[in-house]
């Protein structure tokens, strides 16, 4: 509803709906089997999930979210797909798709036609053409291992009991989306989305809620650029999911523009998340959630430096300073360019590493060097 990527803000937004019998895809398995086999993805910070499979027989990189499943229109092209008259203008379909994931294979699996962000391939270095979402997520279990790295595709009927240590957490269809319960600073549960490509935050709250529940009161705030959307943040106290209870989780306020229907009080990320194993089950309403060892200690990624810059030939642009943050103590301005990190010119930098640079943790110093030879320093700190 609110996020996918960072740089890749609700790409299929005209195709957002809930998955009906006809979108339930063909699914095989190997041998008889009831599972994928646990496949191997690579937890790069902020950047969601990414694992290999086949699409159409050509190795890919597959980005798992909970949206409408997306394939990349030059991709459908060059393996002989072709978009189907169904659909809307916008983002038609294109029918025929097959996935193999392990152990598994997923055949005449329909997906909206869409031009899939150049970023994911320059992050992850191949081609991501298929954002795999709720077609799979509503007719499979989804089982998501994050201290280990690693997820698997099981068949529904597969899962029964409970596995040790977890606690089933209820998952339904509210206002065509689903949302699970978390609690803020011991209130009342409330129901958030569950955003699986969400990774700019643990939490996005509704600002009725946070004004109601007075979250922003007597906390240290700021504001955030996502998207094409300025929000405010702050950090809580307390946040409880899944009987376990996380200190200070930061979190974000969704715009007025992006507001989701009255039911639903905001959307819960990959951040919060990636602290369990999550065993999804929407065919029978229910995720279990088994707790990674020490989930609420390591600290939240988050932002602390307050400065959002992009490439621009060989140089980084600031597109925005957050307001009482270190970038905004050292003196940066929007439209200020940034030629080298730490001595490493900008052109050398990593597409990922330019992305995370404002989540680095906390006490980590960094040297910025001006396109007009001048040095700036700046520390990561927790200002909001």
């Amino acid at each position: 509803m609110f996020r996918v990527l960072m740089f890749a803000v609700l790409i299929a937004a005209g195709t957002a709906r809930a998955a009906t019998v006809s979108d339930a895809p063909k699914v095989s398995f190997n041998g008889g089997d009831s599972s994928s086999g646990w496949i191997a993805f690579k937890p790069d910070k902020a950047s969601g999930i990414f694992f290999p499979a086949k699409v159409n027989g050509r190795d890919v990189l597959v980005f798992l979210y909970g949206g409408p499943t997306n394939l990349d229109k030059s991709f459908a092209a060059s393996v002989g797909l072709s978009q189907a008259r169904e659909g809307n203008k916008d983002a038609p379909k294109i029918g025929a798709v097959t996935v193999t994931v392990g152990r598994l294979t997923l055949s005449d699996l329909t997906a909206a036609a869409v031009d899939v962000p150049p970023q994911f391939a320059e992050i992850k270095g191949q081609p991501v053409p298929l954002m795999l979402g709720q077609e799979v997520f509503n007719h499979m279990v989804v089982d998501i291992d994050y201290a280990h790295d690693r997820l698997a595709f099981r068949d529904p009927a597969d899962v029964v009991s409970k596995p040790p240590r977890a606690v089933e957490v209820p998952v339904f269809e509210l206002d065509g989306v689903r949302v699970v319960p978390l609690s803020i600073n011991g209130a009342p549960p409330a129901q958030f989305e569950l955003e699986m490509g969400n990774v700019s935050g643990p939490l996005l709250v509704i600002p009725s809620y946070a004004q109601a529940h007075k979250l922003l009161e007597g906390h240290l705030t700021s504001q955030r650029l996502s998207g094409k959307f300025v929000e405010p943040v702050v950090t809580l106290d307390h946040l409880s999911f899944a009987g376990v209870d996380f200190p200070n989780a930061p979190i974000a306020l969704v715009p007025d523009a992006a507001l989701p229907p009255a039911s639903i009080t905001g959307g819960v990320g990959l951040p919060l998340l990636s602290h369990f194993r999550l065993i999804i089950d929407y065919p029978n309403n229910r995720l279990f959630a088994i707790a990674n060892a020490g989930a609420p200690n390591p600290p939240f990624i988050k932002d602390r430096l307050g400065l959002v810059a992009a490439r621009e030939g060989d140089n980084l642009r600031v597109t925005f300073v957050a307001p009482a943050s270190p970038a905004e103590a050292a003196g940066f301005k929007k439209d200020d360019m940034i030629a080298a990190v730490n001595g490493k010119p900008v052109a050398a930098q990593s597409n990922l590493s330019v992305l995370t640079l404002r989540f680095a943790d906390a006490g980590t110093r960094f040297k910025l060097t001006m396109a007009d030879g001048q040095v700036r320093q700046i520390r990561a700190t927790d200002f909001f």
